[in-house]
Order: structure tokens, then C-alpha cells, then sequence
């Protein structure tokens, strides 16, 4: 079984590039009944003359400042002299060439009432802005969120994937992966609400250390002596991924303390982007079942060479996540 996560391995390699999981931010904010300030944060992955063109629509607004306002920070004010009180407004995101895979969060800030946050994914240039939410609404939003998040975080992905490796059964998986979610469900909740933090930086270090690590404990493994006594991590995979869980919930709380919580609906939302963090944890490993089951259905010589393959995909994943610790060792000192 564990060959084919190598082989796996091998194709998530060929995109393990440091993730860039934050959205497309915008803010429209009623500064009163006529006057709405669009303004924008657009992550610095973009190339520069391909940032979107950020816009409020409705038949009755016209911009009054900042019309040619460009880059990855802006503002637009808009004058909006409502004839039709039933149109609706939206915000459109105008990409020169294509949107590259960024989802959105645009937060409405009422002139007397709380913040509305609409996410929308990366196929979407055309967002409604609501006037109300409901608790359905912010369940759906945020379950969402944490799909995308945990599907677009490499890391955390490369995370899971050696915890697979390392538990090997599926029992052991079963068991190895829950206490991996409720340790994260913990420093999530605790991070989110403001109990405890941990500054973004030494997060983001750590998680790269603890992929490091979890390399190093399956190159040792299977290069160790036969008849030699297994490490602690290998005898006890749920101790260890609930030890490192406690770590990576700090990191998926950073994500959403950016995207905001809603004022009223707090614990509900925090409630369903941990359900849509476990979603997209467990669609991926879904999907590398499936993709095990073919492999070795269909690959003979996968097993015929698992040697190889395990030196080649660990060290690929040790590399790449030495290579981020280093990046974000620099950034926080």
C-alpha cells in the first residue's frame, strides 16, 4: 500500500510550489445612503498589469473618485443616486487574461447594520451583494472556505500525505488522521476566538519544520537495519499527528482570521469552516486511495521498483519543505 502513496507522491511533487491561500479581498463599505468606498487587497501573486479591475455595479452608481485607480491596493468612491431601489449591486472583478485559481471575499459594511462576507470561487467575476445573510448562508460560505483552504494548501496537504505513509493500514490511518483533527479543531477555535495565538510567522515556520521532520522519520525507516526497534513517531502515529495537529490549527486559523468572522455567528461560522476543513482532508484522502487502487491495479512495476520511488518522493518533499523553512526562517528574523 505504501508504494503507490510514492507513486503518488511523485505527481503532487511536480506542483509543490509554497501556497497562496488568501482571496482576492474587497471592501464595500456605505459610507451613507449615497456614497459607497470600494477597496481592494490583491495577494502579490499576480503579475504586474494583471490585476483585476475591481468595480461596483448598479445602474445608478457612478464613480466620483479613483477611476483609474490600478494595482494590488486601491480605492474607488462611487456616488449612488438610487431611482431604482429594487436593483441590485454587485461587485465585478475584471481580469486582463485570466483569474490564476485566487478566490474572493467581499465584505459589505451596511452604513447601520453588521458586515455581510460573500466568498466566491476563482470562476466567478460577477458577485451579488446581499443585504441580509442568514445562518444557512454563512454555513454554506464557510464550509466552502475551508474546502478551497485545505485544497489549495500545499503544505498542509504534503502534511497529511506523510501521515498516510507513515500509518500505512487503514486502521492505523483511521486513527492517525482523527487525532490529527481534533488537535487542530482545538488551536483553531482557540486562535479564532482569541485565547491563544501564535504570531502568523513562527506558525508558518514550524509547519514547514514538521514536514521536514516527518521526511526525515520515513527516510530512517526504511533505511534502518532490519530487526531495528521502529521510532517513536512509526510505534505511535496518532501521538504525533495530534503533537503536530496542535501546530497546523494555528495555521488554518490565520487563514481565518483573514477571511473574518461574522459578528452574531461567530462559533457557527468557525463550526462549519472546520467541517469544510475535514471535508477537503478527507476528499483528498479519498482520492489518494483511488488513485492507490489503480496504480497498483494497473502498475506492476511500481512495486519492482519501490526503493527508488521512496528515495526519489520523500526527498522531493523533504527538499521542498527544507526549502520553505529557510524562506520563512528569513521572513520572520
Amino acid at each position: 500500500m505504501r508504494t503507490a502513496f510514492f507513486a503518488l507522491a511523485l505527481l503532487v511533487s511536480s506542483w509543490v510550489v509554497a501556497d497562496e491561500a488568501r482571496p482576492v479581498y474587497v471592501e464595500v463599505v456605505e459610507n451613507n445612503a449615497s456614497q459607497f468606498l470600494v477597496k481592494w487587497k490583491v495577494p502579490p501573486v499576480m503579475p504586474t498589469g494583471q490585476e483585476p479591475y475591481i468595480k461596483l455595479q448598479h445602474p445608478d452608481c457612478r464613480v466620483v473618485d479613483g477611476a483609474n485607480a490600478a494595482g494590488l491596493i486601491g480605492r474607488r468612491l462611487y456616488q449612488c443616486d438610487i431611482q431604482d431601489p429594487d436593483a441590485a449591486f454587485a461587485l465585478v472583478l475584471d481580469y486582463p487574461r485570466s483569474n490564476p485559481a485566487l478566490t474572493s471575499l467581499i465584505v459589505f459594511k451596511p452604513f447601520e447594520a453588521e458586515p455581510i462576507q460573500v466568498f466566491s470561487g476563482p470562476e466567478k467575476t460577477k458577485v451579488d451583494i446581499p443585504v441580509s445573510t442568514s445562518a444557512g448562508t454563512v454555513a454554506k460560505q464557510y464550509t466552502v472556505a475551508g474546502i478551497e483552504h485545505i485544497l489549495i494548501g500545499t503544505d498542509h496537504l504534503l502534511f497529511v500525505l506523510c501521515l498516510m505513509i507513515i500509518a500505512g493500514s487503514f486502521k492505523r490511518l483511521l486513527l492517525t488522521v482523527t487525532g490529527f483533527t481534533i488537535a487542530h479543531s482545538i488551536t483553531l477555535s482557540l486562535a479564532t476566538l482569541d485565547i491563544f495565538r501564535l504570531p502568523t510567522e513562527l506558525v508558518e515556520l514550524l509547519i514547514a519544520l514538521s514536514i521536514v521532520l516527518l521526511a526525515v522519520e520515513i527516510v530512517k525507516h526504511n533505511r534502518a537495519e532490519a530487526g531495528a526497534a521502529p521510532s517513536f513517531t512509526w510505534r505511535y502515529p496518532v501521538s504525533a499527528s495530534s503533537a503536530f495537529g496542535l501546530l497546523h490549527g494555528f495555521g488554518f486559523a490565520v487563514v481565518l482570521q483573514e477571511l473574518g468572522l461574522p459578528a452574531s455567528m461567530k462559533v457557527h461560522a468557525l463550526l462549519f469552516f472546520n467541517i469544510g476543513v475535514e471535508l477537503g482532508q478527507l476528499l483528498f484522502i479519498a482520492a489518494v486511495l483511488v488513485l492507490i487502487f489503480i496504480l497498483m491495479r494497473s502498475i506492476p512495476a511500481v512495486n519492482r521498483h519501490r526503493a527508488v520511488l521512496v528515495e526519489a518522493v520523500v526527498y522531493v518533499v523533504g527538499i521542498t519543505s527544507a526549502y520553505w523553512l529557510f524562506e520563512r526562517f528569513a521572513v520572520l528574523f
